[in-house]
């Protein structure tokens, strides 16, 4: 045996001794995957493939070798005075070809499978030796980062499945609640109400101001005006009982904070010259505003004259259904309570019982405010979202409660509606304590933080972490909930 031979078998027997066998085994587990991800990185941003390279780059620095010179130089480092810091330069944007990226693809989906099987089998060989809490500790925590779909992986760690979803039971769970909350949404949608007609002698005085003819009705819960037809009160009726039913169901015990009674009726007109008689003829229902500030808006609500109040908008029949989902949802129950998560929620309601986004509180016409006007339609909010999460430009969740309803911007709309839905399910006995702690007014990003804190005990960041694991393109998870199902 050469002297080289031997000085290296007498360190491997000092070590062993030193730090023990089963670090020693993770020590030569963590230099051989560290030495297979970087010779895959290195290749992959030397074929244009950057992010790719970045992306395996950092897991080394995260759970194998945190010095490696060349995985910190592939995320954009270098060493200044014995520290790593940003090089300052741009990360180079991805320049590879589709044949190419195939290829690459192809190779890293071999290496994560060779990478997966090494921490999957020593993770069975310290559980074998009585070693469960260390090889569930990182092992295990790692073979699923490389074999997210393995069930023996998912069973050693304690999880469950759901219709061949495998995750922590807590996340079974959220997938079950948010399954029932479109079940729900579904049923509500078949649901019929009596509902009566109102004579013409029971019109409120600003309708009889406007001397045309006005058809009444009224369900249970709720009173519309139309001026097109009873049929048309009885249809918005019909879908206000149908939505409080469904906020009912998800408010369980705290289902009283829906206030039908403080909102006496609403009326729906069908063109803007009906509306612009409104405003003239029962100044009243202008609210705070101007008669041409007034015309800007598609609905308003306003004092009654007889007490109470009350609400007007102008739209066309195809838009009724979501308009009176939106409108229980934002009135009824939203009343004074934040604008920013608010929006959101109405758009949930709307999108899982009518299928539709149609209907805008916060916001301006895009031909005041400028720019062009985001389709409302769910199937491309899917795909600006993921879009904006991939580029990790969707709105900083910190924001959304602050967002000014007079200016709502796009971005924000988007992260509310997925935001508000995820949270539904997610926290369902602290979402609504949540909006009300946000209801502060101008409350700041400090604010946001703390009520983020304080009612669902996890920071506002890990929070955001969780919704993007679930809401970003091809989660898993948000696959599980029927999130962009079809898509």
């Amino acid at each position: 045996m050469s002297a080289r031979a031997r000085s290296a078998a007498v360190l491997a027997l000092l070590t062993a001794a030193a730090i023990g066998q089963e670090d020693l085994r993770r020590l030569e587990l963590d230099a051989t995957l560290t030495k297979q991800l970087v010779s895959f990185a290195r290749s992959a941003a030397s074929q244009k493939a950057h992010a790719l390279a970045r992306e395996v780059a950092q897991l080394v620095l995260d759970n194998y070798d945190s010095e490696s010179k060349t995985a910190r130089r592939l995320v954009g480092q270098r060493r200044v005075r014995g520290a790593w810091r940003p090089d300052g330069k741009a990360q180079p944007a991805d320049a590879v070809k589709p044949k190419r990226r195939a290829t690459i693809e192809r190779k890293w989906q071999k290496l994560q499978q060779r990478a997966g099987q090494l921490h999957k089998e020593y993770a069975q060989a310290l559980i074998a030796e009585g070693a469960d809490e260390i090889a569930k500790a990182r092992e295990l925590r790692l073979a699923l980062r490389y074999l997210p779909d393995d069930p023996d992986v998912h069973r050693a760690l304690g999880h469950q499945e759901i219709d061949g979803f495998w995750g922590p039971r807590e996340d079974v769970a959220f997938v079950g609640r948010m399954r029932a909350i479109r079940a729900q949404a579904v049923a509500v949608r078949q649901r019929a109400f009596e509902v009566e007609e109102i004579a013409a002698a029971g019109m409120p005085r600003e309708l009889a101001n406007m001397g045309i003819p006005m058809f009444g009705a009224k369900s249970p819960r709720y009173t519309y005006w139309s001026s097109e037809s009873f049929e048309a009160a009885a249809k918005m009726c019909t879908w206000s009982e149908r939505a409080h039913d469904f906020l009912a169901h998800l408010l369980g015990a705290s289902a009283d904070v829906v206030r039908s009674e403080s909102w006496q009726w609403h009326l729906v007109l069908r063109d803007e010259a009906q509306r612009d008689k409104l405003l003239q003829a029962s100044p009243s229902t202008r609210g705070p505003f101007t008669f041409d500030q007034a015309r800007l808006f598609a609905g308003i609500g306003f004092r009654c004259l007889d007490g109470g109040r009350a609400s007007a908008t102008w739209h066309n029949a195809g838009l009724d259904s979501d308009h009176a989902v939106a409108n229980v949802t934002k009135r009824h129950f939203l009343d004074l309570r934040n604008e920013g998560l608010g929006e959101g929620l109405t758009h949930v309601a709307t999108w899982l019982i009518c299928e539709s986004t149609h209907t805008y509180f916060a916001d301006l016409p895009k031909t005041v405010s400028g720019g062009e006007a985001m389709p409302r339609d769910p199937d491309e909010w899917f795909e600006r979202l993921w879009d904006e999460i991939d580029r990790g430009e969707d709105m900083p969740l910190v924001v959304v409660p602050r967002e000014r309803a007079d200016n709502f911007r796009d971005s924000t709309r988007l992260k509310s509606w997925s935001f508000m839905y995820w949270l539904l399910a997610r926290y369902p006995n602290k979402w609504l304590p949540l909006i009300d702690g946000c209801s502060t007014p101008k409350i700041t990003p400090e604010g946001v933080e703390a009520v983020f804190l304080e009612v669902l005990g996890r920071p506002l960041q890990e929070v955001e972490q969780q919704w993007r694991s679930w809401a970003r393109r091809g989660s898993k998870l948000g696959a599980a909930t029927g999130w962009g199902a079809g898509r």
